[in-house]
C-alpha cells in the first residue's frame, strides 16, 4: 500500500524532507521513493500510513498539496480525509459505488489539478490518480 504525498508548486518535496533532520528521523523506516511531483511511502496498513502522516503533519501543512493513501481493494487512491473518517470512526463503509470520485492531476509545470470524474484531462498532464473523497473535497 502506497502513501502519494505531492508537494506545492516549486517544491522538491524530496529534497526538502531529505534536508531536514526531523523529517529524516521521521521516515528512517520507510525509505521515500522520488516522484515527479513528491515522494511515495510503501506503508502496510491504512493505520500506520495515518499514524506516518500525523508524525509529518507540519510538512504537509508547510510542503504539500495533496496526500493519498492507497486503497488496494478497490483500485483507487483515499484522500487523506477519507481515510482517516473511515478508519477513525468506523462511520464509512467504502464499496465500489462509492460517489465522491475525482482525479488528482500533475501537470508537467508542477501544477495540481482537481478535476471531476469525466472531464477530461489538459494538455501536459503526467501523472493522473484516481480518488475518493469525503463530499466537500469533491472539485
Amino acid at each position: 500500500m502506497l502513501l502519494i504525498c505531492i508537494g506545492k508548486p516549486g517544491v522538491d518535496l524530496y529534497r526538502t524532507l531529505s534536508d531536514s533532520e526531523t523529517s529524516r528521523h521521521i521516515l528512517r523506516f520507510y525509505h521515500p521513493k522520488e516522484l515527479e511531483a513528491g515522494i511515495s511511502v510503501e506503508v502496510s496498513t491504512v493505520s500506520s500510513g495515518l499514524a506516518l502522516l500525523s508524525e509529518l503533519r507540519w510538512y504537509i501543512m508547510r510542503y504539500m498539496q495533496e496526500v493519498l493513501i492507497e486503497d488496494t481493494e478497490h483500485g483507487v487512491y483515499l484522500s487523506q480525509n477519507l481515510a482517516r473518517e473511515a478508519y477513525d470512526s468506523r462511520s464509512i463503509t467504502l464499496s465500489p459505488a462509492w460517489e465522491t470520485r475525482f482525479r488528482i492531476c500533475v501537470t508537467e509545470e508542477g501544477e495540481v489539478l482537481r478535476l471531476p470524474e469525466g472531464v477530461p484531462e489538459p494538455d501536459g498532464v503526467v501523472t493522473a490518480y484516481a480518488v475518493w473523497g469525503l463530499p466537500d473535497e469533491h472539485p
